[in-house]
């Protein structure tokens, strides 16, 4: 008795401690793919041939080890060739380390199709955890098959992206019922279906694939390496001198002194006098000196690498954020205004911060003594705000219409009445201000109430800027991009894209390319 009774208590034991132990295998996490086009399309990234729509994924996990910062990626990625008409099947079993700014390299030995034809597999994972490893993340696979790159993404979203603690928004409480209205900014603000995440791509591709591009051009550069062209401008050197009359002695030909001096050349000063015509690009290059400010670029596509935009815009993130209320009060008077600092929800990428001092610079000259309003953009460090969808990751930004009488400023007044818009609104300069940022290419969208957008529509066909199959002149993008939304009859919402500076943001698929106007 005492024998079975001592087994027993054995097998318990064993038992107990087998459920208590940790289990060692390695099960991972599902993967999602992130956007699917609906039909194959070839795309040129910086000289390279990408294929996406014509992959796809199975049995596929990720898993990533919080202890040894390493990452695993099993499966098979399936994938159609644009010269075949055989699908072909690999299988994946690729790895990687955590590197020291949030991205894994994850590589394989060389792998083989199913017909024993030579290719090259490899992926990157781009983190997304707020603590800095990697349990979320996104990940570019690549497949480089008969000189063209096959690309997939998918994510593995094991945390909460956005931050885990949301605060009240100072002094929303205080608000009258009508103004929290205005600030919730409409229902179908994240209209659209989310895309894929932003990347550089082609950086992965030459980096982590190791893949070169096409040698084609370089052999069309070959003709061009005689170097005797290179000596020629070597030649104008003393050209340089030549201005330089008052020292006729040739010694100085170490031309480097005068180069030293070409930054204080003539030309900056005479780009001075250009500040008439643009003077939206002069005030921006005042942020530089002053640390916290949003670096405006001078160009649309020069966009700043520090701020990012992290996730969707209705679960994500800010890094590094620009404060657009210090921006105000340093450049003053800048044609926008802030109206509710106290909420401290005037935080925004870099590229958002371009768009707003440009629409405020576009104010000045438009409508000189009038400020733009500016509602809610995003908190400091991203995250849910308020009854807000959107707004969680510095890409979005509420703003007040114009209106001919300017004791509307300062707050969100409705431009629509009775179904019609407001007799004080100005179309012509709201047609110039939306046609202005569409025109930098750096808007997704800009939600806008129905009345409103035909009235533009209307004045658009009548000034001949628009006709029936136009879907590629500015004013046929700019109308692509208002979205009608009827809660947004008293400000529009502004929407940037994801730029390849911000590498953890998710974009927007792209709106549908017709202007609903006809």
């Amino acid at each position: 008795m005492k024998t079975l009774l001592r087994a027993l208590i054995i097998f318990s034991s064993i038992t107990l401690l087998a459920a208590c132990a940790p289990d060692t295998r390695d099960q991972g996490s599902e993967v999602v793919t992130t956007y699917e086009p609906a039909q194959p399309n070839v795309m040129d990234e910086d000289g390279y041939k990408v294929v996406r729509g014509s992959t796809r994924v199975q049995d596929m996990s990720v898993n990533f080890d919080q202890a040894t910062k390493g990452m695993t990626l099993k499966g098979k990625i399936e994938f159609l060739p644009v010269r075949a008409k055989s699908v072909q099947t690999v299988d994946l079993d690729l790895a990687g380390i955590l590197d020291p700014y949030g991205f894994i390299a994850l590589k394989t030995y060389k792998a083989k199709t199913q017909d024993n034809q030579d290719l090259k597999v490899a992926a990157k994972a781009t983190c997304l955890s707020v603590d800095g490893g990697c349990r979320s993340s996104f990940i570019d696979i690549y497949v480089y098959y008969q000189g063209i790159v096959y690309h997939h993404q998918v994510e593995s979203l094991q945390d909460d992206v956005s931050p885990t603690t949301e605060e009240p928004i100072p002094g929303e409480e205080e608000l009258p019922a009508d103004e929290e209205s205005e600030i919730e900014g409409g229902h179908d603000e994240v209209e659209g279906e989310p895309g894929r995440y932003v990347g550089d791509i082609a950086d992965d591709i030459e980096k982590i694939l190791e893949v070169k591009k096409p040698e084609a051009p370089k052999s069309e550069e070959a003709p061009k390496t005689e170097e005797p062209k290179k000596e020629e401008p070597k030649k104008e050197e003393p050209k340089q001198d030549a201005p330089k009359k008052e020292e006729p002695k040739k010694d100085p030909p170490k031309a480097d002194p005068p180069k030293k001096e070409d930054p204080k050349k003539d030309p900056p000063k005479k780009d001075e006098p250009k500040k008439e015509e643009p003077p939206k690009r002069e005030e921006p290059k005042k942020d530089p000196p002053k640390t916290g400010q949003p670096r405006v670029p001078e160009s649309a596509p020069a966009v700043n690498k520090v701020s990012q935009a992290i996730g969707p815009v209705n679960a994500g993130r800010l890094q590094n954020a620009a404060n657009m209320l210090t921006y105000e009060q340093a450049h003053a008077p800048t044609g926008y205004e802030i109206i509710r600092p106290k909420r401290k929800t005037h935080f925004a990428t870099n590229e958002l911060a371009y768009i707003i001092v440009k629409m405020g610079l576009l104010t000045k000259k438009e409508i000189p003594g009038y400020e733009l309003s500016v509602g809610d953009l995003s908190r400091e460090a991203g995250g849910k705000l308020g009854s807000h969808k959107s707004h969680q990751n510095g890409l979005d930004a509420d703003v007040a219409f114009f209106f001919s009488n300017k004791s509307f400023q300062g707050y969100f007044a409705s431009a629509v009445a009775v179904n019609k818009p407001h007799a004080n609104w100005m179309l012509e300069p709201q047609w110039k201000l939306f046609k202005e940022v569409v025109g930098t290419q750096l808007i997704d969208r800009i939600f806008i109430h129905g009345t409103l957008k035909q009235a533009l529509c209307s004045h658009a066909i009548a000034n001949g800027e628009l006709t029936k199959g136009d879907n590629s002149s500015l004013a046929a993008q700019t109308l692509r991009r208002l979205i009608p939304e009827k809660d947004h009859h008293n400000h529009f919402h502004l929407r940037v894209k994801c730029s390849k500076a911000q590498v953890r943001c998710r974009q927007m698929a792209e709106p549908v390319n017709t202007t609903g106007c006809f």
